[in-house]
């Protein structure tokens, strides 16, 4: 388990399965979770999520140190050619949890650990058009847009753009120090 300033990264259980799944419920989050109509999901939608965290190199529960809140997800997936050390960056917060630097905090752990500790050349994301929020909280992090399928998905009665955003190892180490990892360095910890 993993632990950053205020936030656990830790492996999930079947116990979360029910609080992930309620944010593919919510269409705050599910709006810009997936491409999928915005429909209630119940429990056949949890063999999906089985999957999404099993074929990631790593799926971790994200949750308040101070208070041991479920706050999200995040998740590093990889590409279909390990010879290209690409990695896929993803991640849903609860909308109580928006707006306090958490996603900011999560996607800087997330994108370090896919560059140091999983030897990625890249980390890439997918972002729909008029996610504005995460569109700016992506930028602050790093990531550049590498470009756009236009009019590629269906959101709220309009077509939107499918963005897509990478940030190279080179430029991962122009921005910042390497956070911490272990106990012992500074602010992060293994637990």
């Amino acid at each position: 388990m993993f632990s950053t300033d205020r936030l656990r990264f830790r492996a999930h259980q079947a116990s979360d399965l029910d609080q992930v799944l309620a944010l593919f419920n919510n269409p705050l989050v599910a709006t810009y979770l997936t491409e999928g109509p915005i429909v209630p999901r119940h429990f056949d939608k949890l063999e999906g999520i089985r999957s999404f965290a099993r074929d990631s190199v790593m799926f971790c529960i994200v949750e308040e140190l101070a208070s041991d809140a479920f706050i999200g997800f995040t998740a590093v997936l990889p590409q279909d050619h390990p010879k290209n050390r690409e990695a896929n960056f993803g991640i849903g917060i609860l909308p109580s949890f928006w707006s306090k630097g958490y996603g900011f905090e999560i996607g800087k752990f997330m994108v370090d650990y896919a560059f140091r500790h999983l030897a990625s050349h890249r980390v890439s994301l997918t972002v729909f058009e008029g996610n504005d929020r995460a569109i700016a909280l992506y930028k602050k992090i790093g990531f550049v847009e590498e470009g756009r399928i236009r009019n590629a998905v269906w959101i709220d009665g309009g077509w939107r753009d499918r963005i897509h955003m990478g940030i190279l190892e080179e430029e991962w180490a122009a921005l910042k120090t390497p956070m911490p990892l272990f106990a012992g360095e500074n602010s992060g910890e293994l637990m």
